[in-house]
């Protein structure tokens, strides 16, 4: 039986074992709340599409790294030692609680259950104590007792250690790596700066959007201020009652808008009647409002119109300063700003189910952190307002607030033309392509973007859109989408064009993007193939330098994309020309030939094109149906034209002016038919002097266009005609340009066209002046003789008719009508209609290729041929001698 000194003693182990118990316990619910605390802080952060967990970290939070210390160091347990503790804080309670009711004075009150309780219990109290000191089990509970050990200091670093108690005990946050937000300061500020620029640029957004609805709500207003109010009943189908209306004199719908009708305000016109007319006025200005166009007319400038262009010059400065990426920043960067403004001294970053390294996450946001510091101290530097006024800038720069608009969606959509002849599957995937705009500074018309995203796509494409439509800057969007998305170093991108459009090429690449431009052509191009190769970026080449590049360039450079501007260059696959383009492009990982004019003289030249970027499509050799031969093509081209989605594009006004030879000029005229001198044929009517024949018209046009303010370019193949066409007009005038004058001072010249007072004059050789350039300072186009190629005169006209034109444009053609004129007008039209047929949008034709096609040589031949017959007819006998057919090339 238990003594009083063995109860005491059994109790004391048993407010041991109770204290061990709830020590442990605590230990175990403080290591859980620290993990509960530090899940909870957990939030979620996209590092470009990167999901990553971060959790902030401050001072105080070492006291967490203790408790899983603590936790993670409690003495392990066995069985026999919990037995231990559970028999002495669950079993002998119970023991010594029924002994104390059932011995010693209660018992004289107990009853016999209370009594045989209390010496069972009795019994087995003295039971366990034996059986404690025979297996030692008072050791085992001090071995587990740590109630009175020191409190480990922890530092805070324990709780980012892959090895510390965190990574023990929480698995899901045991992979991390330390995020150390001293240097993280700024970030708040940063963020915040970055948040007020967003919203600035959201701001002037809304603005354009809301000049863009006012001038829409206007130019409704207008078209119906004048429409009969009979139109009330075609709206609504009704026989309204409109008479006393018109008797009043409510005679315009206009007039019902402005002041609704209301019942009894005129004879017959009651509750209903009132309604509908008011209803059907309203459907009319809702139908208005849709129908109208937003444009920026330039002769049209009210508060309406200048109030739309200055908030797009506002909207494209925020634009300049902020786009996309910023907001891309703000939301990968906030909970770090959070965390830092709140005191964290650090974080602990964890991949998501991707399984990242997490030390590569921590680097990028270190990464992201230092681009939005630059960003700011750019946005920060700039005075947030556009520069200059605003109209001012709009008659400056017209394709870039044509370009606004579109990007704003105040135009209506091109729809179906944007989209060329391509199937409706090739639509849709292109459609849906995200194209990454962070490195492209220029904004995109809608069309535009869906070429840029078509040669991402498809990778190896020809864009043929008409000249004029923007083709590089689709080109550019497409080269800053690739560097935008390749991380590390910049790609290597190569431009292959002619000389006169180098200085265009480089300057266009740093005005539209952040991506550097090395010329690769002139004196200086071998020091631009070093700085090309060694930093990547864009090289811009000549077609005259492709083998010297080439030669020159390491066979292990793989080139990210290469563009071939005025792809036409190399449609002769025996050219070396060719052949040295075709080399480099089978070193790209992607090719754009670009040219408004892919097709001059033989389809199978357009085959050629095709065959140099994918010479896996089946292309039928023998093929004569246009419509089979464009769906053949259709995976590689695009095709747009002006018309179909330049909406705000001027007139054009095209104009024969056709003259009689001068007496001199016949005889001379049949004295080259004799000869066979083919050029001489197409010059005389400019070159005899001042009473040439042509010389006239000329000068007449010239004196027109100046009394009426416009600027001219005067186009001819000659170098001597230009000289004459010089001298005749008289006044300022730039040139001329050939062929001969350098690349870069081409553009000068341009440029100080551009800056002259109207009624300057530029003279040009057609083939230098009319292939690459942008000249819309020009609004009348002369032509001083037929060309021998359709797309020859195309291209000229288009350096003056592109985007960004604000006049109309006349094109003047001088034609002799008893000349050799005639002739070419005649067969040029047959070749005109091969390229409407082949390389244009048409389902309707169906001659053969090889039936139309009309080489040069052939050409002359026959024109030569028919001039005879001509002169014969009309009795000047011709010479005799043997012929000989010169062309020029």
């Amino acid at each position: 039986m238990t003594d009083k000194g063995g109860r005491e003693r059994i109790d004391g182990l048993r407010k041991t074992a109770e204290g061990v118990l709830t020590h442990r316990a605590a230990v175990r619910a403080a290591a859980d709340s620290a993990l509960a605390t530090l899940r909870q802080r957990r939030v979620t952060v996209d590092l470009d599409g990167e999901r990553a967990g971060v959790v902030p970290l401050g001072p105080a939070d070492a006291a967490l790294a203790t408790d899983l210390v603590r936790a993670a160091a409690l003495p392990p347990t066995g069985p026999q030692t919990d037995s231990l503790i559970r028999t002495l804080s669950e079993d002998v309670p119970r023991a010594l609680d029924d002994v104390r009711r059932g011995s010693g004075f209660t018992a004289i009150f107990a009853g016999r259950v209370r009594r045989e309780t209390a010496a069972r219990a009795d019994e087995f109290l003295d039971r366990t104590l034996d059986w404690i000191d025979r297996t030692g089990a008072t050791g085992q509970l001090r071995a587990v007792d740590d109630r009175d050990a020191a409190q480990p200091v922890v530092p805070l670093e324990a709780l980012t250690d892959p090895r510390g108690p965190l990574a023990a005990a929480a698995p899901d946050l045991g992979d991390g790596a330390p995020l150390f937000l001293d240097a993280f300061g700024d970030v708040p500020g940063v963020v915040a700066g970055l948040a007020d620029a967003v919203a600035w640029e959201r701001a002037a957004h809304a603005e354009v959007i809301e000049a863009g609805r006012m001038q829409r709500d206007a130019a409704a207003q207008d078209a119906l201020a004048d429409i009969d109010i009979d139109r009330l009943r075609e709206a609504t189908g009704d026989q309204l009652r409109l008479t006393a209306l018109r008797d009043a004199g409510v005679s315009t719908v206009g007039a019902v808008l402005r002041h609704p009708v209301f019942p009894g305000q005129f004879s017959g016109v009651g509750e209903v009647t009132a309604a509908r007319i008011n209803g059907a006025a309203q459907a009319l200005q809702s139908a208005a409002r849709e129908d109208a166009v937003v444009r920026i007319d330039v002769q049209r400038r009210d508060d309406q119109t200048l109030r739309l262009v200055a908030a797009l010059q506002t909207w494209e400065a925020a634009k300049t300063l902020v786009g996309p990426s910023e907001q891309v920043l703000i939301d990968a960067l906030q909970p770090v700003a959070t965390m830092v403004a709140r005191g964290a001294s650090m974080a602990l970053v964890v991949p998501g189910q991707t399984g990242r390294d997490a030390g590569d996450l921590v680097q990028r946001i270190i990464s992201i952190a230092e681009d939005a510091w630059r960003r700011r101290q750019r946005i920060a530097a700039s005075t947030l307002a556009p520069v200059g006024d605003p109209w001012q800038d709009f008659l400056q720069r017209p394709a870039s607030f044509f370009a606004l608009l579109d990007e704003a969606g105040l135009t209506k959509p091109s729809g179906a033309a944007a989209r060329g002849d391509l199937g409706d599957d090739l639509i849709a995937q292109v459609e849906a392509f995200s194209l990454d705009t962070s490195r492209l500074s220029a904004s995109l018309r809608g069309y535009q973007r869906f070429a840029a995203a078509f040669a991402l796509v498809q990778k190896r494409v020809v864009i043929g859109d008409e000249m004029g439509l923007g083709k590089t800057v689709e080109a550019l969007a497409s080269i800053a989408h690739i560097v935008g998305t390749t991380p590390g170093r910049t790609p290597h991108f190569l431009v292959i064009c002619p000389a006169a459009v180098v200085a265009n090429w480089v300057r266009e690449a740093e005005r539209h993007t952040d991506v550097r431009a090395f010329r690769l052509h002139g004196p200086a191009r071998l020091l631009g193939l070093r700085h090309w190769i060694d930093e990547g970026g864009i090289g811009v080449t000549t077609y005259e330098t492709l083998e010297w590049l080439r030669t020159r360039t390491p066979d292990d450079l793989r080139l990210a994309s290469v563009v071939v501007d005025e792809a036409h260059y190399v449609k002769n696959p025996d050219a070396k020309r060719t052949m040295n383009a075709r080399a480099l492009l089978r070193r790209a990982d992607r090719a754009i030939l670009m040219s408004g004019t892919p097709l001059e003289n033989r389809v199978d030249e357009f085959r050629v094109l095709i065959d140099h970027i994918r010479p896996d499509l089946v292309v039928d050799q023998s093929d004569d149906s246009p419509l089979r031969f464009r769906k053949q093509i259709a995976p590689v081209y695009l095709r747009r034209r002006q018309e179909d989605v330049l909406t705000e594009l001027p007139g054009l006004v095209e104009v024969d002016e056709w003259t009689d030879l001068t007496d001199a000029e016949a005889r001379a005229h049949a004295a080259a038919v004799e000869a066979g001198d083919f050029h001489t044929l197409r010059q005389l009517a400019m070159t005899g002097g001042a009473e040439s024949s042509k010389v006239a018209s000329l000068v007449e046009i010239v004196e027109e266009a100046r009394a009426n303010d416009r600027k001219v370019l005067v186009f001819s193949y000659y170098r001597t005609v230009l000289d004459v066409a010089k001298r005749a007009v008289g006044g300022i005038v730039f040139g001329p340009l050939t062929g001969s004058t350098p690349a870069s001072v081409r553009q000068d010249l341009v440029d100080e066209f551009a800056a002259a007072p109207p009624g300057s004059v530029l003279v040009a050789q057609i083939e230098a002046g009319g292939v690459g350039l942008n000249i819309q300072a020009a609004s009348v186009v002369i032509i001083c003789e037929p060309q021998l190629k359709p797309t020859t005169e195309w291209q000229a006209i288009a350096r003056s008719r592109r985007m960004g034109q604000l006049q109309s444009v006349q094109v003047h053609r001088l034609l002799s009508e008893d000349g050799v004129d005639a002739a070419l007008v005649r067969m040029l039209a047959r070749k005109a209609q091969t390229f409407e047929d082949f390389a244009a949008v048409s389902e309707t034709a169906t001659s053969s290729a090889q039936a139309v096609d009309v080489s040069d040589s052939r050409l002359v031949a026959q024109v030569l041929a028919e001039e005879r017959q001509r002169l014969a007819a009309a009795s000047v006998p011709p010479a005799t001698g043997s012929e000989q057919i010169t062309v020029m090339r």
